[in-house]
């Protein structure tokens, strides 16, 4: 059976298959608002409305994506990817249309490994839920998927892959040129073996 992670990465690259097809060859930075758009018919509403334990929102009949005006560019590029993740994976897969408030300080999910201490973009578990063992890891699945979408949506492997063999491997250089922050771009080159992982539980979303 193929992991959460294995089938949210799967779904990247098919994302981003068909946006090459669209546009031409991919190119760093991802134009991810313009994926979103044209690719999945979702609106983008930069707002200063949301609640202050909110990163974004999806609106899943209405394809809208709201993200927070007051954070900055990086932050609202994983908001939309992670976003974007949730409708392909988990609205247009499984069928679930919902409401998605994706919230910076409830529970972190990371690639399989869940921490009560970590902070990310993810959605907050409704009220009530939180003994609930099935609910609660049908929402961390959900969750484990949209963050592996986004990572791999923002930072193609193939074009990380390019980079490092043309520039080495400098974080800082690396995380400019795909419009990601150093702390994402670290876990990245970790996974994709450029670099040795330190702590199997490093969190990329914290700095975001």
């Amino acid at each position: 059976m193929m992991r959460w992670t294995e089938f949210a990465a799967k779904e990247a690259r098919q994302t981003l298959a068909a946006w090459e097809a669209r546009i031409g060859a991919l190119q760093p930075p991802i134009a991810v608002e313009d994926l979103a758009d044209l690719l999945y018919l979702l609106a983008i509403d930069t707002t200063s409305d949301l609640p202050s334990t909110l990163a974004g929102r999806l609106y899943a009949e209405q394809r809208i994506i709201e993200v927070r005006r007051s954070d900055h560019s990086q932050r609202q590029r994983f908001t939309i990817a992670h976003e974007i993740g949730h409708y392909r994976l988990h609205v247009i897969a499984e069928g679930i249309q919902q409401k998605y408030d994706c919230s910076t300080e409830s529970m972190s999910v990371l690639d399989g490994i869940v921490s009560q201490n970590l902070s990310l973009p993810e959605c907050t578990l409704p009220k009530g839920l939180n003994n609930s063992k099935p609910a609660n890891l049908d929402l961390r699945r959900r969750e484990i998927e949209a963050n592996t979408f986004a990572a791999e949506l923002l930072m193609p492997a193939h074009l990380i892959e390019a980079a490092v063999y043309r520039d080495g491997v400098n974080i800082n250089h690396l995380a400019n040129l795909f419009d990601v922050s150093r702390q994402a771009m670290r876990y990245r080159l970790e996974k994709l073996l450029f670099l040795p992982t330190p702590n199997a539980q490093m969190n990329f979303f914290t700095d975001l």
